[in-house]
């Protein structure tokens, strides 16, 4: 990481162009952690599902990738009865039905309806502040635990 900051001070502090607007190409050593390779996130030149599927999907004759039911993604033809572990059911409008438990407080949930996805709210709307969940939040009283 270290090399990489003196490059880029180094790319930065000799260029003689005036013009900033354009792009620039920061060529990457083979020692930095986001250099080139199977296993980084990208499927580039070289590499294909066969070769490195953490990288590449599997792709159809067109070229776009197969719907694989448990991705983490809703693609292709899938659907909540298909593949429920990637697709929310839907309601009439298109948008997902919220599911108390998901960790998101959704649309129709509230805190008396879902407590473990949707927080107590204060006047403003802004969730109450709680004492022991890690986060020093305005209005917790001293000696709570979340602020030092």
């Amino acid at each position: 990481m270290r090399q990489l900051i003196i490059t880029i001070l180094f790319l930065c502090s000799c260029n003689d162009s005036p013009d900033l607007s354009g792009p620039r190409v920061l060529a990457l050593s083979d020692t930095d952690q986001h250099a080139s390779g199977c296993g980084n996130g990208f499927c580039e030149e070289g590499e294909t599902h066969a070769s490195c599927s953490n990288d590449c999907c599997d792709a159809d004759s067109t070229g776009a990738c197969v719907a694989v039911c448990g991705n983490g993604f809703c693609d292709g033809t899938e659907t909540h009865a298909s593949c429920a572990a990637d697709c929310c059911e839907v309601t009439d409008e298109g948008s997902c039905v919220a599911q108390c438990g998901n960790g998101f407080c959704e649309e129709g949930e509230t805190h008396a309806s879902c407590a473990s996805d949707c927080c107590e709210t204060i006047g403003s709307g802004a969730c109450a502040p709680v004492c022991g969940n890690g986060f020093c939040e305005e209005g917790e009283a001293a000696g709570c635990s979340d602020c030092p």
